[in-house]
């Protein structure tokens, strides 16, 4: 276990998740689509972040009006920061945490890629959740018309794309997985979109601004490197 929160508290050290969200297309687009489906949330909704990192989430929960929020990270680099700001964080990895009261609404911002046991993670996620409670994840998938195009190309298996965008990365999941892994522990999936879909050539033809402006067309969110799903406990 210590050896655990020593990766976790040097991986937390080495990144800043929440200037990465504020710099990155894929990131802004996948928010997008998050703090959409966060809206249709009751504020009173008990809501964990589950991984929370650095704290981007759990502000983003707070500026939207809900007041019962609690955050969790296994990094304590990680926690510190939350707390710097304010931000209601406790040192715990998802396995060890326990709460008798249950959640309405659970975050899992990209945390499943990371952890050896995907499954039991999901078995623990539904323990914490209150029967009608919702868990709201996402994780890298790859499947832009780019990274799809790369595959097929070069050989490439979305695994080592996976890696590529973080080499702490030990899963390279498909929404047909997600949901899959999902309805085996339980768990109704409610909603299952795509966001960031950069498109093959237009980089190299057409430059940086253009990529940019077709990134934002996931074609009804069918296309694109992040999965996001909502899901119910009945």
């Amino acid at each position: 276990m210590k050896e655990a929160e020593n990766k976790w508290d040097a991986y937390g050290r080495s990144r800043s998740p929440w200037r990465q969200r504020t710099l990155f297309l894929h990131h802004q687009l996948a928010q997008k689509r998050i703090a959409s489906l966060l809206g249709k949330i009751d504020r009173k909704t008990r809501v964990l972040d589950a991984g929370c990192g650095d704290g981007f989430f759990l502000n983003l929960l707070l500026q939207m009006g809900f007041k019962n929020i609690r955050g969790i990270d296994a990094g304590r680099s990680m926690v510190e920061r939350c707390r710097e700001r304010g931000l209601p964080a406790e040192q715990k990895s998802l396995e060890e945490f326990t709460d008798a009261g249950g959640f309405d609404l659970i975050l899992l911002i990209e945390v499943l890629e990371h952890l050896r046991d995907p499954g039991a993670a999901i078995e623990k996620i539904k323990s914490l959740l209150r029967p009608g409670g919702k868990l709201l994840l996402t994780v890298p998938v790859c499947d832009s018309l780019r990274k799809r195009y790369h595959r097929f190309r070069y050989g490439v298996t979305k695994l080592e794309q996976v890696v590529d965008w973080d080499e702490t990365h030990l899963h390279a999941f498909s929404a047909r997985e997600i949901k899959q892994l999902l309805a085996s522990r339980g768990l109704t999936v409610d909603r299952c979109l795509h966001a960031s879909n950069p498109y093959p050539w237009i980089r190299r033809y057409g430059g940086d601004r253009l990529s940019a402006s077709f990134q934002r067309f996931d074609l009804g969110g069918r296309f694109g490197d992040i999965l996001i799903v909502l899901a119910s406990r009945k």
